[in-house]
């Protein structure tokens, strides 16, 4: 029946376009109800489809070609909207939609029935058939009597179909275990504090608190590798780390701040530096952890461990330390009293006591001394009178014995001011790493 609809505006008013179909329409109407009938169906399709329309004309279009226009008594509205609105016509989908060409305007043209004395459907059918022809070709090849003017396209608003909303379920993410693959000491304070740090943070308060941060960079590197290697050696042997010189010195951020004060952004810079570029490193003999023991500053040469622990270490031995002297410290004299040398040593000393030191060690410090009937090792008597190498020699006062040391410490291992001097003269922390540990790699876990 009535396939389609469109609302054009011609000539300042509304018009409605129905698309009928033609078979149905005609072929099965006589010529009395055929006009009533239409009318009707018209009715009935603006009402049933919500059709808003203003206007009183309606162009009817059979197979695409405008046969005739129809004059409503009176406009029609759909019940169930009270109030006429300036809307977008709805184009109603009815079964499948035909393909609409663009129609041209047609002024006036009336609609025409079949003459009522051919009282068959079959006549009627032709009569139609033969106008609905004449009218298609008139309206190809532009030979129509009637003024033709262009409608121009009122623009259909498309049909939006909002499609269902799809909801995508939030993937749970699978919980996978954190691996901490970071190594840590337990470090026991002065304060009786037992503190759990990592070990790269561990090395930075070692190393600031062990070497002056004032040093080459390549010394402070061979300064990390060792501090290192000498942790992660008591770690396995179960040995307790300190925050003193029983094991290594080591001071927190806040204690490192206080004692650099002004210089602690660019001194910590510095230390971590050296701790971060050599991230991992340690020092192996065969295979195993070195005992890799450093002092402050030598005599000219390195000590042999087995003159200082009786213990011999392939890799301990005395070497060249040519730039200790550099340590302003590097020659110190200490007088101590009679009375004081005699609580320390258990035993009464004044200038008349007898003292003789009975011989050198390779490392050039002090093998053995005598004091009446008890001998000493050099280190000993350095210990037991707080003295700071056993390279010393002494003077007898009226008051008390004046003693002249030279360099800073034990002696074996790494000369931390000769670390310093090579690294100022251009070797790397590689070099002086090996030059004061013979025979030992450097490892990386």
């Amino acid at each position: 029946m009535i396939n389609n609809y469109e609302i054009k505006i011609i000539n300042g008013e509304e018009r409605l376009f129905l698309y009928l179909d033609f078979k149905y329409e005609f072929a099965n109407l006589d010529l009395k109800t055929q006009k009533r009938s239409l009318e009707s169906a018209i009715n009935e399709f603006i009402i049933k489809n919500h059709i808003i329309f203003k206007g009183s004309i309606v162009s009817l279009i059979v197979g695409g070609v405008l046969v005739g226009d129809l004059v409503l008594k009176q406009p029609v509205l759909s019940k169930e909207l009270s109030v006429i609105e300036e809307i977008t016509p709805k184009v109603v989908e009815v079964d499948k939609l035909m393909s609409i060409p663009e129609l041209p305007k047609i002024d006036e043209i009336e609609i025409i029935y079949p003459k009522e004395e051919d009282n068959t459907n079959t006549s009627i059918s032709k009569q139609i058939t033969e106008t609905i022809k004449k009218k298609a070709e008139n309206a190809k090849n532009n030979t129509s009597v009637n003024k033709v003017v262009e409608t121009p396209k009122v623009s259909e608003t498309p049909k939006v179909v909002e499609q269902p909303k799809i909801v995508e379920t939030p993937k749970v993410e699978e919980k996978k275990e954190v691996v901490d693959n970071n190594t840590y000491v337990n470090v026991k304070r002065s304060n009786g504090e037992v503190l759990k740090i990592e070990l790269e943070e561990y090395l930075i308060g070692v190393v600031g608190a062990e070497m002056p941060a004032l040093f080459n960079i390549e010394a402070l590197k061979s300064q990390a590798v060792v501090s290192r290697t000498y942790t992660l050696k008591c770690l396995s042997i179960g040995k307790t780390l300190t925050d003193n010189a029983s094991t290594q010195m080591y001071k927190s951020k806040g204690e490192l701040q206080s004692m650099w004060g002004a210089n602690f952004n660019s001194y910590y810079a510095k230390v971590k530096q050296a701790v971060d570029s050599t991230k991992g490193e340690y020092l192996t003999y065969n295979g195993t952890y070195i005992d890799a023991v450093y002092h402050s500053t030598s005599n000219g040469r390195t000590e042999d461990a087995s003159n200082v622990w009786e213990n011999s270490y392939p890799y301990l031995v005395s070497v060249e330390s040519q730039y200790d002297s550099l340590n302003p410290t590097f020659q110190y004299e200490l007088t101590l009293s009679y009375q004081d040398i005699s609580n320390k040593l258990g035993m009464d000393i004044n200038k008349d006591t007898i003292i003789n030191i009975l011989g050198k060690t390779i490392g050039n410090r002090v093998a053995q001394i005598s004091i009446y009937d008890k001998t000493y090792t050099g280190v000993e008597f350095r210990n037991k009178l707080g003295l700071r190498s056993a390279d010393f020699e002494f003077e007898k006062l009226d008051n008390g014995i004046k003693f002249k040391t030279k360099g800073y410490g034990h002696g074996v291992g790494m000369s931390q001011y000769g670390a310093n001097g090579m690294a100022k003269n251009g070797s790397n922390y590689q070099t002086i790493l090996k030059h004061y540990y013979k025979g030992v790699s450097i490892s990386k876990k």
